[in-house]
């Protein structure tokens, strides 16, 4: 019976963000690289690096309807936490 070898494990522990943004954002490449250069800062590093993250990116697709005018708007926070 053969042994595979084993892989070394990364060091770093891997961490999920989550981010919500809207349709808007999220189908323009300028709006998104702004994000996460954002994002990025905000969690305290370079704004190119995100070395022991998961950058996870949701679109909201939840909506709440104005019930005088029915007028339709993205749910903050996707409505998801």
């Amino acid at each position: 019976m053969s042994t595979l070898p084993t892989l070394p494990q990364d060091p770093v522990p891997v961490r999920r963000v989550n981010i919500y943004v809207t349709r808007d954002v999220a189908f323009n490449l300028d709006k998104m690289n702004e994000v996460t250069k954002n994002v990025l800062r905000k969690l305290g590093g370079c704004d190119q690096c995100h070395s022991g993250r998961i950058l996870d990116f949701h679109i909201i697709e939840d909506f709440v309807v104005n019930p005088k005018s029915l007028e339709i708007t993205d749910l903050p926070g996707g409505g998801r936490f």
